[in-house]
């Protein structure tokens, strides 16, 4: 069910980001106030509490209604509560940035993701 909600999650990170790169890219970098590496660590430092957040109440409502063990919980809430959505939402922001505009993105991650996923 994780992955299933990522792919929409992933498409909606993508256009907000292409719009601030456009703004970057007019306005930030000809006036060198500040890297694409800054740009880049504030986008994914901005993201990092809404996932923590929307993560969180997707596990603590799915966990323990499923059944699931509890000394298993830690471990599972590393890896679908924080890891996951890290993964998703960084790996989102790569491809927009590579992609002239949030169709391609959006294209282009349904290919890739498919395509890592199956690894």
């Amino acid at each position: 069910m994780s992955m299933v909600v990522s792919a929409p999650l992933s498409n909606q990170i993508q256009g907000p980001f292409i719009d601030t790169r456009r703004i970057y890219e007019i306005r930030e970098r000809p006036s060198r106030m500040y890297s694409w590496t800054a740009f880049v660590t504030a986008q994914l430092l901005g993201e990092l509490p809404l996932n923590i957040i929307g993560s969180s109440v997707y596990f603590l409502i799915w966990y323990w209604l499923v059944g699931f063990p509890s000394s298993r919980a830690g471990f599972s809430y590393l890896m679908l509560g924080i890891a996951y959505p890290m993964y998703y939402t960084t790996f989102a922001q790569w491809v927009a940035a590579m992609s002239p505009n949030p169709e391609i993105a959006a294209q282009l991650f349904g290919f890739f993701f498919g395509f890592v996923i199956t690894l």
